[in-house]
């Protein structure tokens, strides 16, 4: 198996999911022999630019494919790839929260705003140590693109986003969904990224444990999910590998032997 680039979701499958968020100490060993061999190395997250990029405080990742793969940058901070929503679509939901608000975030590459105030996302960004977002104007949607909206109590308010028509909508988390373009995704990322350094479908591995994973493990030339990933995952895989906190990543390196 000639693996040149790999590509990890966070949540649940780089880092626990418990209050520390930590990376097992396995995780670490087999990233560092993976970049040992030459081998690319990239976090496809869901999560905005600012609570992706603490992620090279544990590892010198190659790049970021944040955003659910709408906002791709390598580690000196060169865009790579980037796919905006609709702005037509912000401007209906600018229209929606008028006269009905809803916690929804709306994310730029640089900056997060909050459609209207609320606490769901206060206390979001306080969880990652970051501030709470300013309020969005709307006179910014043809001038600043926006890459993806996080929606919370999605089983309230995702049908609100009805008359958004250029939109598709994922989740890793229950509390809050992604709203991405109608033709975004991880997988749409993976390839961008992939192809601006010469790598060929098959020559890439994704691991990924949730169902905003699910298209780059179909699509990637070899996809595993974790052992704790959700079923939709695991289905969407080429192999299962043990569980975040059973070493699943390393085993799964080492058992295609890519390190």
């Amino acid at each position: 198996m000639n693996i040149r680039a790999i590509f990890f979701d966070i949540d649940g499958t780089l880092l626990v999911n418990d209050s520390r968020h930590r990376m097992p100490e396995s995780t670490l060993r087999a990233l560092q022999m993976a970049q040992a061999k030459g081998i690319r190395l990239y976090v496809a997250t869901g999560r905005v630019p600012s609570m992706a990029t603490p992620l090279w405080d544990l590892f010198p990742f190659d790049g970021i494919l944040a955003m659910t793969g709408q906002y791709c940058y390598d580690r000196d901070g060169n865009l790579l790839h980037a796919l905006p929503i609709d702005a037509e679509d912000l401007r209906r939901l600018m229209e929606i929260q008028e006269k009905d608000p809803f916690p929804c975030l709306i994310a730029e590459g640089d900056a997060c705003f909050m459609a209207s105030y609320a606490e769901e996302i206060v206390q979001h960004f306080a969880q990652h140590d970051l501030p709470a977002p300013e309020l969005y104007d709307v006179r910014r949607a043809d001038t600043h693109p926006v890459y993806q909206l996080i929606v919370y109590n999605p089983e309230v308010n995702n049908p609100k986003l009805k008359p958004l028509r250029h939109i598709r909508i994922t989740n890793a988390a229950t509390y809050c969904h992604d709203v991405l373009p109608a033709s975004g995704g991880k997988h749409i990322g993976i390839r961008a990224v992939a192809a601006h350094y010469g790598i060929l479908p098959e020559e890439i591995m994704v691991f990924g444990d949730g169902k905003n994973d699910v298209d780059m493990l179909q699509h990637a030339g070899f996809g595993v999910a974790m052992g704790n990933a959700c079923s939709e995952a695991k289905a969407a895989a080429d192999y299962i590998t043990d569980a975040i906190s059973e070493d699943g990543i390393f085993n799964a390196l080492r058992h295609f032997q890519v390190i």
